[in-house]
């Protein structure tokens, strides 16, 4: 485990104890961990500790989001990489050594990325690295990312103004513009949970909340990299399929999908009206 030294594994939770527990009961306790809990749960911060007394629990005062967490955790950090790993995954530790020995190879990378089930990478792969088992592409979901600490900072931390939704596809557009690659390790596939995550008794708050921030989100990520037209193009259909949506599940008297539409509506005239990102649970 000592070649791993120079390496952290970082997560950001938020009330979402199994979860977390789950994933720390399957990395190796040699492994540098911070968790970074959104939720300040210091009951969890316990029990992590309780589990492996070598982790670092950090419970900031204000739930700034998921790209704040990470900055939060990176800045704490004092290892040459990081890992980021979400804590809806399932990975296993030779995973993880195989992406570390096979990442620090690369030179000058702007993030290394790794396959998702079910998620198709054709329209993605922009080029294949020959006798490798990497690929550079345009996107990638970040579920799991791995970065070299200076090449991360120097392409700036990730944007705090994205509280939910587009933080990595910023963070990419900017690997992007700085002539860093985004790469993808192939060699395994993760199973991301997604929206499972969350504890049951929050999901429909949290179907509310990841409505609003991604189609808030969305404009603001199109607006700084592409432009105002750009900004109400691309959610123009987002608009127009949030009022079409109130309407019909009014008549219908379906109030729960009424909540989702609603919070479409509001994210993107939030947006609009050049309004921060303020919903939150």
């Amino acid at each position: 485990m000592k070649n791993f030294d120079q390496m952290t594994i970082i997560m950001v939770s938020y009330n979402s104890s199994e979860k977390i527990m789950r994933i720390l009961n399957n990395i190796n306790k040699k492994f540098k961990v911070i968790v970074i809990e959104n939720s300040q749960d210091k009951k969890l911060k316990k029990k992590i500790l309780k589990l492996r007394p070598n982790t670092k629990v950090y419970l900031p005062k204000k739930n700034k989001g998921f790209g704040a967490g990470l900055n939060y955790g990176i800045k704490r950090s004092k290892t040459k990489f990081i890992l980021y790993l979400d804590i809806d995954i399932k990975i296993n530790n030779n995973d993880i050594e195989k992406l570390y020995k096979n990442s620090v190879k690369l030179k000058n990378f702007g993030v290394v990325t790794v396959k998702l089930k079910k998620q198709s990478y054709d329209n993605l792969i922009i080029e294949k690295k020959i006798n490798t088992n990497m690929s550079v592409v345009s996107f990638n979901t970040g579920c799991v990312m791995f970065f070299n600490r200076e090449v991360f900072k120097s392409v700036g931390l990730f944007d705090e103004r994205f509280f939910l939704y587009f933080e990595e596809t910023d963070f990419y557009e900017r690997c992007k513009k700085n002539k860093k690659k985004i790469y993808l390790y192939e060699d395994f596939t993760v199973h991301h949970e997604g929206r499972s995550s969350i504890n049951d008794k929050l999901k429909i708050k949290y179907d509310v909340l990841r409505n609003w921030h991604y189609c808030w989100s969305k404009y603001n990520f199109y607006l700084k990299h592409f432009g105002l037209f750009q900004a109400f193009s691309k959610t123009f259909p987002n608009f127009r399929k949030s009022v079409l949506g109130m309407m019909i599940y009014l008549i219908k008297f379906d109030f729960h999908n009424l909540k989702l539409s609603a919070a479409e509506f509001r994210g993107l005239m939030n947006a609009y009206l050049g309004k921060k990102s303020n919903y939150r649970i």
